[in-house]
């Protein structure tokens, strides 16, 4: 009866302990921005709670390097980080290690593309937002948010539009993506696909300019 006891008592103390660690240690719920175009210096925001005695940027694969990290409170940290030419495009994992513990694990992507920021309002399709061929848009859709951005194209150009949503693993995101022409016709349209899952992958050859 007395090794019971004493086995229920350790269990209760190490159940405390742990809850006691979580309390303290650091959490890291989003990134600005997701995406990091490589071969560039980046502005990263990194926000979450219990931030305010952050140390470092912990990352899983090389071409990524920390040039400046500050703790601006206990909520946000402004990070300064250099992305290598030859960092492996994809989608990387993150921790943050602090004085008190290590975060959750959050990803974000490394493209080869250069990266714009989404500009509200562009929800109507009579006013998209301009954008060039050839570029990542980094933006937030809340609930049943619709954004249209228009590009130029040449007859015979193909433009292909890929969302990269739920393979972040931030939250479940099931949006739909579809290619219009200036008559408003859909040209090409993905809700699931098939490798992709929840994100969409579409593709056109424009059939005129």
């Amino acid at each position: 009866m007395h090794c019971r006891y004493l086995t229920l008592s350790l269990g209760l103390a190490l159940a405390t302990v742990a809850t006691d660690l979580r309390a303290v240690a650091p959490a890291i719920n989003g990134l600005q921005p997701w995406g990091l175009q490589r071969g560039t210096e980046v502005e990263l925001a990194v926000s979450g709670a219990r931030l305010g005695d952050a140390q470092e940027l912990m990352f899983y694969s090389p071409g990524l390097k920390t040039l400046a990290l500050k703790p601006e409170n206990e909520s946000l940290v402004k990070v300064k980080l250099a992305v290598a030419g030859d960092c492996r495009l994809g989608v990387h994992a993150v921790r943050l290690r602090s004085a008190t513990g290590i975060s959750n694990l959050l990803t974000f992507t490394v493209g080869a593309l250069p990266v714009l920021d989404e500009i509200e309002p562009n929800n109507e399709f009579t006013s998209p937002q301009a954008i060039p061929l050839g570029c990542v848009v980094h933006g937030v859709v809340q609930n049943e948010d619709v954004d249209y951005f228009v590009v130029e194209a040449k007859k015979g150009d193909r433009i292909t539009a890929e969302l990269e949503g739920i393979r972040l693993g931030y939250t479940f995101f099931d949006p739909y993506l579809a290619i219009l022409n200036a008559q408003r016709f859909e040209l090409s349209r993905s809700d699931d696909t098939a490798l992709l899952r929840q994100d969409c992958l579409c593709a056109v050859v424009a059939p005129a300019d």
